[in-house]
């Protein structure tokens, strides 16, 4: 078995201890993923402070206030900010650009198309909006996500000579397929929280704030990814069961509504995900699963299981869990009554199923592989690479892989990232037919950019020497990078003429001019290793051109 630290395990699924919130602005349908995101992105504990709760009760909503508004948060669990003129999320324009625009470090174009879940958002009368592929993309380059260790060796052997061979190949074709599934993951997830409900809060009321039944339907208000933290239940699973570790977890925290005042509670559910690698290997057509196709045993991607349930946070949870779902299950009204009939009851029994404690027979064989993944996200959280909560804003975060996409601008950011990767960088063998093309993509540039190149060396004052600086980089970014070239211009396009917000707009073209320059700073990099290793290929090219 891998070595457990003991302090991530939670007594009695206890909440994580307290951690600093630090508040970003966000708005309500680009508030900051990764799944994930993400972010993700990150201390093991949620950014909830002791005394900031107080002053949160008092934005909720409560008797026949309809003047406040409940208090919104984002992907991370962090109060957003609000225009006290209309209660509503004030938006972030930096963070609403930079999730639209393609990576620094990105070669294919990618949809900014987003759907909408089933799942009602806390404080507002929407569901919670999915990210993009575009959007999760970027919150996996923020997190520094995009490439694993197991993958070096594929990136190494995969070079496909565009200078941006730091990631696996394939990985931008697949983002559609990573979302479909994310969501129909999330879906799975409440659908079961519903069945939960149901059973623990089965309040009616008579307005139309309810679905189907007469049940008022509960909001998911705020979730934390802790994959670096062992659920009680997982462990003892593991350790005396030999179940598989979980990949990932989460805390979904769930508001019930009194129909009587309107006020709320909170409720925190734990949820443990797992993998069964046997199941996986013999699934056709899951790759690209519509939203509410449903995992586990009974859905679509069957490989996916998942083990949610309400934390020990009160008696009557853990009662809910200890009595009365089982009671629901077998139709028994009263723990006599199930006695009486031995175990079947003559009410209505509740559909639901939970993960059994001992692994199935094709869920064994990924014991060892969820120990090897269990090994590498603590390894990842360690370095701070974007696993767990450890990442970003010095750990204060709380981690969520996101049901919404994430923007925070202070979660590794892909010039940070550059940074931390320039040593690994350094150590890459650049093949000799991708430092032909760079070489070539510089030939290029110095036969079409020589006004451009003029300007930057003849300029004298701070202002033209700024703008002939961006001039060569618009230049030269049409051939090192055509895509984040390309969403320029386009942005450009989408501005003139428009009655967007001046400071949308404005957001939006500087944020797209920094994406190109990113690339191109980090495509210069790259062509400067390849040169030191390769210096022949460039003489020879540049000759030729000359």
């Amino acid at each position: 078995h891998p070595p457990i630290d003991s302090t991530k395990i939670v007594e009695a699924d206890q909440p994580s201890s307290p951690a600093t919130a630090t508040t970003t602005t966000s708005s309500s349908s680009d508030d900051d993923v990764d799944v994930d995101t993400e972010d993700s992105v990150k201390s093991s504990g949620c950014p909830v402070k002791a005394e900031s709760r107080a002053s949160w009760n008092i934005l909720r909503r409560g008797g026949n206030n309809n003047n406040q508004q409940q208090q919104q948060y984002d992907v991370y669990s962090r109060p957003l900010p609000m225009d006290p003129t209309n209660n509503m999320p004030i938006p972030n324009a930096q963070t609403t650009a930079r999730n639209n625009l393609p990576s620094p470090d990105q070669q294919i174009s990618l949809t900014t198309e987003r759907v909408k879940s089933t799942i009602p958002k806390g404080g507002t009368n929407e569901t919670w909006v999915y990210p993009s592929p575009q959007m999760f993309y970027n919150a996996l380059a923020r997190k520094g996500k995009l490439s694993m260790e197991e993958d070096q060796d594929n990136i190494n052997n995969n070079d496909n000579g565009d200078g941006n061979s730091n990631k696996p190949v394939g990985i931008e074709e697949d983002m559609e397929s990573v979302v479909a599934i994310h969501n129909c993951m999330n879906e799975g997830t409440w659908s079961r929280i519903l069945q939960w409900e149901k059973v623990l809060n089965p309040t009616t009321n008579n307005n139309n704030d309810k679905e189907e039944g007469g049940i008022i339907m509960p909001k998911l208000l705020k979730f934390c990814g802790r994959p670096t933290d062992l659920s009680p239940k997982a462990y003892f699973k593991h350790y005396l069961l030999s179940h598989p570790l979980p990949f990932d977890r989460h805390d979904w925290t769930v508001t019930r509504t009194n129909p009587t005042d309107g006020s709320e509670t909170e409720v925190r559910y734990v949820i443990d995900y797992y993998h069964d690698e046997v199941v996986a290997s013999e699934e056709a057509g899951s790759g690209l699963p519509n939203m509410n196709d449903g995992i586990g045993e009974k859905g679509r991607i069957k490989s996916l299981l998942v083990d949610v349930r309400p934390a020990a946070d009160s008696f009557s949870e853990v009662w809910g869990r200890m009595v009365s779902m089982p009671l629901a299950r077998r139709g028994c009204r009263s723990i006599l009554e199930c006695v009486l009939f031995k175990g079947h009851g003559s009410g209505r029994k509740i559909d639901f199923e939970p993960l059994p404690l001992q692994p199935s027979e094709t869920l064994k064989q990924s014991l060892d592989e969820s120990m090897r993944v269990w090994e590498n996200i603590q390894r990842d959280a360690a370095s701070k690479k974007g696993v767990g909560a450890k990442d970003g804003a010095g750990g204060d975060a709380c981690a969520s892989d996101s049901l919404e996409g994430e923007g925070d601008n202070k979660v590794m950011t892909s010039a940070t990232l550059d940074d931390a990767n320039t040593a690994d960088q350094a150590m890459q063998n650049i093949s000799k037919r991708d430092a032909t093309k760079m070489a070539e993509t510089f030939s290029k540039i110095l036969s079409q950019c020589k006004d451009s190149k003029a300007s930057l060396q003849s300029c004298s004052s701070e202002e033209e020497c700024n703008r002939a600086f961006m001039g060569m980089t618009v230049c030269a970014g049409q051939y090192m990078c055509p895509l984040q070239h390309k969403s320029l211009l386009e942005t450009l396009d989408s501005v003139s003429g428009s009655n967007m917000d001046e400071e949308m707009a404005e957001a939006k073209i500087n944020v797209a001019m920094e994406v190109l320059g990113e690339c191109v700073a980090k495509y210069d990099k790259r062509a400067g290793m390849a040169k030191k290793q390769h210096s022949d290929v460039f003489e020879k090219v540049m000759a030729k051109k000359s």
